[in-house]
């Protein structure tokens, strides 16, 4: 008998999965009893609510993370399902309330829809149907809920702290088929010191909010004591291939760069502001000084491209493919810029290495390096029993082959032992995760209940 032959995914599955999309769950001061703002803690709570609704324990580990757990065995052993509740900030531009989810055109438009929220909670909804089904399984399972995933660790530190690790996990969080190659994730800051001269000043310069996203806006603002100094920025032809706005204020100047939001592993996909800024100041201001030192060095040495040519670290691998690198934060303050760039390196590629070579490279530079965070490479062999049982789910509830995949994204399968992502999109598909107007196809929701429903099956069976 086919698992799937009675599973319909109802009216229930949106109206408990919309109870969670319209709580904003972007990180926000914490407290004492809300470690990563109050939002997360009521994202939290609810998804917990909704998991003792459907007939499952529920346990919140002091609001950094929870999970659902359907016994099985009296095994302290599980199988896992793992995401995340929280999500990235909603930026300009919606055409929605991005925390009033909306069905329209067969697109699930919220923040969180397709990142995480969306996929997670497929996930429960595919071991309620098991347990509501009464399908046998052997092995306890758990939903686990995080609450930390695109601004850190804290919540799969502290859940580890607490709890032993799932034998076999798969988080909802890339790609279909399979996710068995992820690269290494490193993060590390650039500063320059600059000290501007009785011709201008630079106000401030600001643009990104996270490492990991493409900035889409960036601006420069300036004030001045010569009108003649607005003549830098004469050339029409030169902001519209760049795509700048020049505001006028009565003793100032603002200088505004648009581009394309992007996840910082795919920047290629993105336009991004914060270096096309830079770019744009490096070919209009002609004078010399400390901040048009800084742009000659930053366009020499860094500049545009999203594969790390310029700093000499443009690796790549058979496994993984090519090294990427994101301008995700520029900021300005007191006499010195500041900017936070996000690598995603290919998985046989040692970061020492790509650390010593940046460095190696701005030494003679106006530009500062300090390192940041790093989280190594992932990879599983393809005769992991993980790995067989996934490609099992996929080829039967899609009916074609499961092709292993190499990611730059950095999901909790970095962090949580014995853990790979399966779904929720295919490569191909538009992915709108971290950019305005996020959405998922309600057909793709409910292919990933099914998916799930045997992804489980077959790792508790």
């Amino acid at each position: 008998m086919d698992i799937l032959n009675n599973l319909k995914v109802d009216k229930v599955f949106y109206k408990d999965l919309f109870r969670l999309l319209e709580i904003n769950t972007i990180k926000d001061k914490g407290t004492i009893n809300a470690p990563f703002g109050c939002g997360i803690k009521a994202g939290l709570d609810t998804v917990l609510k909704i998991s003792e609704e459907y007939g499952f324990k529920s346990v919140n580990l002091d609001n950094f993370i929870g999970y659902a757990e359907y016994k099985n065995s009296d095994s302290d052993e599980y199988v896992g399902v793992l995401g995340h509740i929280d999500v990235v900030p909603v930026g300009e531009g919606w055409d929605t309330d991005p925390f009033k989810p909306v069905i329209k055109d067969g697109k699930l438009y919220a923040r969180g829809s397709v990142d995480d929220k969306g996929p997670l909670f497929a996930a429960l909804y595919a071991l309620k149907y098991l347990k509501d089904s009464n399908i046998k399984l052997s092995k306890n399972v758990r939903v686990i809920f995080g609450t930390n995933e695109e601004s850190g660790t804290e919540d799969i530190d502290y859940y580890l702290k607490k709890e032993k690790p799932p034998t076999m996990c798969f988080t909802p969080d890339a790609y279909f088929p399979i996710v068995t190659s992820e690269k290494g994730i490193l993060t590390f800051v650039v500063k320059s010191k600059i000290l501007t001269n009785d011709e201008y000043k630079i106000n401030y310069i600001k643009g990104g909010k996270k490492s990991n996203i493409v900035p889409d806006i960036c601006e420069a603002v300036f004030s001045y004591k010569d009108r003649n100094f607005l003549s830098y920025f004469s050339d029409v032809n030169l902001r519209e291939e760049y795509n700048i706005e020049l505001i006028e204020k009565e003793d100032s100047l603002v200088v505004k760069a648009y581009g394309k939001s992007a996840h910082a592993s795919t920047p290629e996909e993105g336009d991004n502001a914060g270096s096309k800024l830079l770019s744009y100041l490096n070919k209009v201001l002609s004078f010399k000084d400390t901040f048009t030192n800084f742009l000659r060095d930053f366009n020499k040495f860094i500049g545009r491209d999203y594969n790390g040519e310029k700093l000499g670290i443009n690796y790549e691998d058979e496994e993984s493919g090519k090294l990427t690198i994101n301008l995700g934060i520029i900021n300005s303050s007191d006499n010195e810029i500041t900017m936070r760039f996000n690598v995603r390196y290919p998985v046989t590629i040692d970061h020492l290495k790509i650390i010593n070579k940046v460095k190696d490279t701005l030494r003679e530079s106006s530009l500062e390096f300090v390192m940041g965070n790093h989280n190594y490479p992932l990879h599983f062999p393809k005769d992991h029993n993980l790995i067989k049982s996934l490609k099992k789910a996929y080829e039967e509830t899609f009916n074609k082959e499961a092709e292993l995949l190499a990611s730059g994204g950095g999901t909790y399968a970095k962090l949580m032992p014995n853990t790979v992502a399966f779904g929720p999109l295919n490569v191909e598909e538009e992915d709108l995760a971290h950019q305005k107007n996020e959405y998922i196809e309600v057909a793709k929701l409910e292919d990933c209940v099914r998916a799930y429903v045997r992804a489980i099956y077959e790792l508790a069976k």
